[in-house]
């Protein structure tokens, strides 16, 4: 495992949650996320958690990235919750999403590739024509689809375990 155990939770993340990660490759440094929704539907799953993964590497819980950037180091990711009851994501402020809309992008795109077709689809799983960037993976994931896909962007080698 290269996520670092922070703190567990039993408390569902919640719209506007912004949480830390660390990677123990970044000793003593936090990433950062946000929950947007947790209402997503996706291939047949209801209540699925959409994240943002930030580009951006704190020294403590406290030091957030500019929400309003948009500066994502993945594209959003559909994730169950197991990443904060196993205590790898731990939810350090809340922000008002209702009033910061800026902080959102306008709209959510995942591809869902079978064979040689690729089809799009947004957050409610409503088929897409036209995908804006970025683009998701139409999957459900968790924790560590997020830290392998962290690891795999910056450069770092993928858990063995």
């Amino acid at each position: 495992m290269n996520l670092v155990f922070l703190k567990k939770s039993r408390k569902k993340p919640a719209v506007g949650d912004v949480f830390v990660f660390q990677l123990i490759f970044e000793p003593d440094k936090f990433r950062f996320g946000m929950v947007v929704c947790t209402t997503m539907t996706l291939a047949g799953f209801v209540n699925v958690t959409l994240v943002y993964i930030y580009d951006h590497l704190g020294n403590r819980k406290e030091d957030f990235p500019d929400f309003s950037a948009k500066k994502l180091l993945l594209p959003p990711q559909a994730i169950n919750t197991l990443g904060w009851s196993r205590g790898f994501f731990e939810t350090v402020t809340q922000v008002d999403l209702e009033k910061h809309q800026e902080y959102k992008l306008a709209q959510h795109h995942f591809n869902f590739k079978f064979g040689s077709k690729i089809e799009y689809y947004d957050e409610f799983d409503n088929l897409v024509t036209s995908p804006i960037e970025p683009i998701g993976i139409h999957a459900l994931g968790n924790h560590r689809t997020v830290e392998d896909k962290v690891c795999r962007k910056l450069g770092y080698p993928l858990s063995k375990d």
